[in-house]
């Protein structure tokens, strides 16, 4: 059934036009009317079509719902004296009625309906345009138009309410509607001619979601990688091991946690196709598929391979981004795939290491290959014979995070064997050489890719809806849209993780490891588009 609600509104209106403001005298000489606005709202994901989906009922409460007054562009001051002392050009809808008997707002935004102001406003004074905010309070006393259009919001959760506004669009070539316009027939005389008028404004979540479906846990993914153990390998036959990728989790990369709060558009995209790639304005679904988004640095540009992700089946939230990448200014939202390399059961981690281009299975195998490198230059006495170097000599170490190439791992002295006198052989002769330059020798030697009890990680751009490779809107992130992300298959190791509480920069690809994942992003918008594609 229609919720209907009345609000008395005193409202205080600008002077119509320069005289007034002069001679400070309000129309007709402050006569007042009694004027009716009803006002229904609705979420924009509702319209029914084959590329639409609904929110969940989460994604769809009201918490509060405010809805603001413009005299054009400028504050149409409200009063409300019991609630809103001073003068606002807002009124909270939702706080204002007693949704049931629990005393709440409307669980869902299309509940909204017919929602009647009552405005007791200078005669031939009215808003020429209305804004509605969902789940988000004002921090001033009023707003022109353009200071709410300069507001950046928290995206909101689904404990407060995923913050909602008028969606904006582009109406006919040039005009952006970011205010819902209020016209002579919205303006009535009784409750029940508003009601048959009302002003219908479409709201939209200024929040992106992207969802990782359950149907990839525990997926195994060939990759088409096998390793035949040649280290140690005695009389036997070498073992070959078939090495599977295991999908344990997801990240976001350069993902924003603010959106603004009113939307940004700009008309020259309607230039054709060949602005951004796609048809990004459906005005007549109060629709627009494009935004401009924040331009300011990335809040939390590090990720772990242990810590903050995201399981499989889960999803997450991120403000609009749709800034111009550039080679050197790589700026498009990314999605890392968490996985470890396994056996054929699933279970059984692979320890990959490479070096020299050669595969080799668990870290020891790989101290053996270099131990042997090396132990024609560099020895310890022992029972006063000089023996070469040996692997339990040897350690790992992880190059520094914060430098270039963060998933190299070199070589050192282990600790144990630090106190040791060590040499170098060079011109027929023994050496001594001190610990510190010995190491710094051999973090000079060829550096090793470590997949530490099989971890990995693999990473994609996020697309959007263009088709054309090279356009603007062929990649990006845009409010009200759902980016699901289905891995469709998995090539090559992946970026090798040897720390997974170490927190990376940027995430990165060896240059010399073939190595890819393929995806099929499906985008909801609440909007669906459908494509398989891979990026290497």
């Amino acid at each position: 059934m229609k919720k209907h609600l009345f609000i008395a509104l005193a409202a205080l209106g600008f002077a119509a036009c320069a005289e007034k403001a002069e001679t400070n005298v309000p129309a007709n000489n402050g006569e007042t009317e009694q004027s009716y606005v009803a006002v229904t709202f609705t979420a924009n994901d509702v319209t029914r079509a084959d590329v639409y989906a609904e929110g969940t009922p989460e994604e769809r409460a009201v918490n509060s719902a405010y809805v603001f007054f413009f005299q054009n562009g400028e504050a149409f001051t409200v009063t409300n004296k019991e609630s809103h002392p001073g003068a606002v050009n807002y009124v909270n809808v939702a706080s204002e009625i007693n949704a049931g008997a629990n005393g709440q707002a409307w669980d869902n935004v299309s509940d909204i309906k017919d929602a009647v102001l009552v405005l007791e406003n200078y005669k031939g004074e009215y808003p020429t345009h209305v804004v509605a905010v969902l789940n988000w309070k004002p921090a001033n006393k009023a707003y022109s138009l353009a200071d709410l259009k300069a507001e950046v919001s928290a995206l909101g959760d689904d404990v407060d309410g995923y913050v909602m506004s008028n969606s904006v669009y582009l109406n006919g070539n040039t005009e952006v509607v970011d205010a819902v316009a209020v016209t002579e027939a919205n303006i009535a005389k009784s409750a029940a001619a508003a009601k048959a008028n009302p002003i219908t404004i479409h709201v939209e979540r200024v929040a992106a979601k992207v969802e990782y479906p359950a149907t990839t846990n525990g997926q195994l993914f060939n990759i088409n990688r096998t390793i035949e153990d040649t280290v140690d390998t005695g009389n036997g036959t070498p073992e070959v091991t078939e090495v599977y990728a295991k999908i344990e989790g997801f990240e976001l990369y350069n993902d924003y946690e603010e959106s603004w709060l009113v939307k940004k558009i700009n008309p020259t995209w309607t230039l054709g196709d060949s602005v951004l790639g796609f048809n990004w304005n459906e005005s007549g679904r109060y629709r627009s598929f494009w935004a401009t988004s924040l331009d300011t640095e990335f809040p939390a540009n590090k990720f772990a391979w242990g810590t903050d992700n995201v399981e499989v089946g889960g999803c997450k939230y991120m403000g609009e981004n749709t800034r111009e990448w550039t080679e050197a200014n790589d700026v498009r939202t990314k999605v890392i795939v968490k996985a470890r390399l396994v056996k054929e059961d699933g279970v059984t981690p692979v320890e990959v290491v490479n070096w020299w281009g050669k595969d080799y299975i668990g870290e020891d195998h790989l101290k053996i290959v270099v131990a042997n490198t090396l132990n024609t230059t560099y020895y310890k006495l022992v029972d006063s014979k000089y023996v070469g170097i040996e692997p339990k000599d040897l350690e790992c170490i992880v190059r520094n995070p914060s430098e270039e190439n963060a998933y190299e791992v070199y070589f050192g002295i282990a600790q144990s064997m630090k106190g040791e006198q060590w040499y170098k052989y060079s011109d027929s002769k023994y050496d001594t050489i001190d610990i510190d330059t010995l190491n710094r020798e051999l973090t000079e030697v060829q550096p090793a890719h470590v997949y530490k009890n099989g971890m990995t990680y693999y990473y994609t751009d996020i697309r959007h809806i263009s088709d054309i490779e090279g356009m603007p809107g062929y990649y990006g992130v845009v409010r009200n849209h759902i980016y699901r992300v289905n891995i469709t298959k998995i090539e090559g190791y992946g970026t090798p993780v040897y720390n997974e509480n170490i927190e990376f920069e940027t995430p990165d690809k060896p240059v010399d490891i073939d190595t890819y994942v393929a995806a099929q992003i499906n985008i909801l918008t609440w909007r669906v588009v459908e494509r398989d594609y891979q990026l290497n």
